[in-house]
């Protein structure tokens, strides 16, 4: 990582510290240069506005899970299921990190309501490609929802689940993606290709 791509990155880190310790309402240019080491200047260099920062934090997420989404469809053979269960696979392997980040984003962009928009946006994009590929939009519909409940749960620091437990929801989610949504040949009980089921077993341990 080049200097200026580590400065700009210690820059986000801050700006999200700022926002999780101070509250969203602290989160000045001056606040972010103190926590990121860096004079104003030299933040204002990568991000010359409090609305630039914003959408700069906004972006190192989604781009985040637009990559890891990418990564685990490469890992999953051409299905109905494919995308629901590379989203589902996404959110479950979200570490702590981009859960601090999602929350400090979610935090700051009160101040900015209408940088929604764009997370909307983005949103119904991925949600378009899991639809158009589902054999049942209605269940794969559900199957997002219900992981998303979950992400939600743990970003508001509400959820009870242990490890073990979410774990065994993941596993869950992955196996009514297939017993959902792989489309039968003929009347016989859906069945997805056998590779797939080897996929997701060894994901989901």
């Amino acid at each position: 990582m080049s200097s200026r791509s580590s400065s700009r990155e210690r820059i986000l880190v801050a700006a999200e510290e700022v926002v999780l310790k101070e509250g969203a309402t602290h989160m000045t240019l001056d606040a972010v240069a103190k926590k990121a080491g860096v004079s104003k200047g030299g933040l204002m260099y990568h991000f010359p506005s409090q609305r630039d920062l914003l959408q700069a934090m906004e972006k190192r997420f989604s781009d985040y899970v637009e990559a890891r989404i990418a990564k685990f469809r490469e890992t999953l053979p051409a299905s109905p299921v494919r995308e629901i269960k590379a989203y589902i696979l996404t959110w479950f392997v979200i570490g702590a990190e981009y859960r601090r980040a999602a929350t400090a984003l979610l935090a700051a962009v009160n101040r900015e309501p209408e940088m929604l928009d764009a997370v909307r946006k983005k949103h119904l994009k991925t949600m378009a490609r899991i639809f158009e590929a589902s054999s049942n939009p209605e269940r794969a519909m559900i199957l997002a929802l219900a992981t998303e409940g979950v992400w939600m749960s743990e970003l508001l620091g509400i959820s009870t689940y242990s490890d073990s437990e979410r774990r065994r929801i993941k596993r869950a989610l992955l196996q009514l993606a297939n017993e959902w949504l792989c489309a039968p040949a003929t009347n016989a009980p859906p069945k997805c290709p056998r590779r797939q089921r080897k996929t997701h077993n060894n994901i989901s341990r």
